[in-house]
């Protein structure tokens, strides 16, 4: 599907070989942990957020756009925490003509409670995700989509373009938000919510730490990385989480070692 220049870069895997010639492009984007407890001032929408490296190599708010393979510097400079790159993908450096993609199913569940601030739903999340796979992606080829824990709130599940016959680059953007708009009516039930999130302008890398305060002040750490179909069908949601708690963990030991 990708380049060979590209083809090692995990987050990609959706790009067609003509699409990676022309959709080089994207803007980074590292933010500061924020916190679940309750009354706390660190929500997601008050942390720092840097989009940029300075010329003396320090982190800044200035939106820059770089190559799709400085993805590599961008999670070595911010130690793989906290990082996303933006959904649309540009023919220039100048944020030119958008690419958007994958397709992106995202499912995060969670309750706020006064006095717990916020409390994980995972057993949901992972419940609904089966359903997505089984039900809406029903007859799908395996390589046309994954599965990934996003590390704290849910799952993301991504889909090439391509198998929802959204081939066309024009319009793409809407194209997917009418699909969401379809998922939410085919699978709401009765519930005040999205069964899936609306699109954001930031994706989550691939494999990267997710940091964040829990409600009980302390520090957590996990790891966004791929399940396999099996994996998604036979493992509870605690057991999710001890993987993506010991990858992180892993992750992070060794970088100090070294």
């Amino acid at each position: 599907m990708v380049s060979s220049e590209q083809q090692n870069i995990s987050d990609f895997w959706w790009l067609t070989s003509e699409e990676a010639v022309k959709y080089k492009y994207i803007y980074f984007c590292h933010q500061e942990p924020y916190s679940d407890e309750p009354n706390s001032k660190k929500d997601p929408k008050s942390v720092s957020r840097f989009l940029s490296v300075d010329e003396e190599g320090n982190l800044s708010s200035s939106t820059k756009y770089y190559p799709l393979n400085f993805i590599n510097f961008w999670r070595k400079r911010c130690a793989n925490i906290n990082i996303f790159r933006s959904f649309g993908l540009s023919s220039s450096e100048c944020d030119d003509e958008k690419l958007f993609g994958p397709f992106l199913i995202d499912i995060d569940r969670e309750e706020r409670e006064v006095d717990k601030g916020y409390m994980q739903n995972l057993d949901e999340a992972l419940e609904d995700t089966r359903r997505i796979v089984s039900e809406y992606l029903y007859g799908f080829k395996k390589e046309d989509f994954r599965i990934f824990f996003t590390g704290h709130k849910g799952f993301n599940v991504e889909v090439c373009p391509q198998a929802l016959d959204v081939v066309h680059i024009n319009g793409r953007l809407q194209q997917f938000k009418r699909i969401l708009k379809d998922i939410n009516r085919l699978f709401i039930s009765g519930k005040d919510r999205q069964f899936v999130d609306k699109i954001h302008c930031e994706v989550r890398l691939h494999n990267s730490i997710n940091r964040w305060i829990a409600n009980d002040g302390k520090i957590k750490n996990r790891m966004k990385f791929e399940l396999s179909l099996h994996e998604l069908n036979n493992v509870t949601a605690e057991e999710v989480c001890r993987k993506s708690e010991k990858l992180a963990l892993n992750y992070l030991s060794t970088k100090r070692a070294v």
